[in-house]
């Protein structure tokens, strides 16, 4: 043993005035005892286990609520209608582009349509006179077969030409326009700049369908269920858990992941919260200060205070964040030690 440790155990011992106990069942002290040793109690709060535990998450936007208006071939970009921050209605021009095979497209696409329509008209002619034995049946089917190829070339025409851009067409000129109302939380393009086909310009996020991500310590998370109601401090946004992730992340906390709905609009991904998370257990239980509980072979204890001293006093650990925790075992009004616990756990274990 260190002489650190020697010194500590006879001050604890000469505070207390008395003979080390080891695992006693009551810790008796003075009044002068307990003062000196700056031990404070509070009467542990009775509470329904529905009731919430708060923990620091983030606001986060869940992928499906963001979409991209991105570049379908190589183009130069003329106007930017947009910038981060603005809102958007469903269809309002994003990004304008110039691209050179864009007139080409459509002309192509505008011949196969008219081919398609001779063709089709020709066919119904020759079934209306085949029908009337005025031609020979080698003659309709030829029809039938150049009207069937019409529409193939038709379809190929319409596919290339989608395959530039899906927005407003002028042109040489696409506009990209907005396929969800939302808000512009990025935009890259700048007028000028030359872009390649398949790269995002602009992101639209609809704000209304938000995410919380909470992280959790390994014993938090064991406390935590799928289903289980958040709400968001200051605020009526809520949701529910919809998945913990099974793997740590590199600050060692499983990331519990929330659903989020936000009627007032005072949200915004990237925001740090205070969200808490509803117990799912329906029994009564008791909230006590995170530094009340102690631990005697990995069983979480609180220092509990009778007439005639402190009783080390087991509980069941349901639920707990970095300043409360939520117990059962424990009688209601019963007052547990929150400062010094140390002293008390010293005295108690003779250590």
């Amino acid at each position: 043993m260190t002489t650190g440790f020697f010194a500590t155990r006879i001050l604890v011992v000469a505070l207390l005035g008395a003979t080390p106990v080891f695992a006693a069942d009551v810790l008796s002290l003075t009044a002068v005892q307990k003062k000196n040793l700056g031990i404070v109690t509070v009467v542990a709060a009775t509470q329904s286990a529905s009731s919430a535990l708060t923990y620091t998450a983030r606001v986060t936007l869940p992928p499906a609520s963001v979409h991209v208006a991105a570049a379908a071939g190589a183009g130069l970009v003329t106007r930017l209608h947009v910038q981060a921050g603005d809102t958007v209605k469903r269809g309002a021009p994003l990004v304008t582009l110039s691209m050179p095979g864009l007139a080409e497209a459509q002309n192509a696409l505008t011949q196969a349509r008219l081919r398609a329509q001779l063709a089709a008209s020709n066919a119904a002619r020759d079934e209306k006179l085949f029908g009337e034995g005025l031609i020979a049946e080698s003659r309709l089917r030829a029809a039938r077969s150049e009207a069937q190829s019409a529409h193939a070339n038709l379809v190929a025409a319409q596919t290339a030409l989608s395959m530039m851009g899906t927005g407003k067409v002028t042109g040489s000129s696409i506009t990209l326009t907005a396929p969800i109302a939302g808000v512009v939380t990025e935009s890259v393009a700048e007028p000028g700049q030359r872009v390649d086909a398949g790269m995002a310009l602009v992101k639209v996020a609809d704000l209304s369908d938000l995410a919380l991500e909470i992280p959790l310590s390994t014993a938090q998370a064991r406390q935590v269920a799928v289903g289980q109601t958040v709400s968001v401090a200051g605020s009526r946004a809520g949701g529910r858990i919809i998945a913990l992730l099974p793997q740590l992340n590199a600050a060692q906390s499983v990331l519990a992941r929330a659903s989020l709905s936000d009627p007032q609009k005072l949200l915004r991904p990237g925001q740090s919260v205070q969200a808490a998370i509803a117990g799912s257990q329906a029994t009564q239980s008791l909230s006590v200060p995170a530094a009340a509980l102690v631990w005697q072979n990995a069983q979480p204890h609180v220092f509990v205070e009778t007439a005639q001293g402190f009783r080390p006093t087991p509980v069941q650990l349901l639920r707990q964040n970095a300043s409360e925790a939520e117990v059962g075992g424990l009688a209601a009004g019963s007052r547990v030690a929150v400062k010094g616990v140390a002293a008390l756990k010293a005295q108690w274990l003779g250590e």
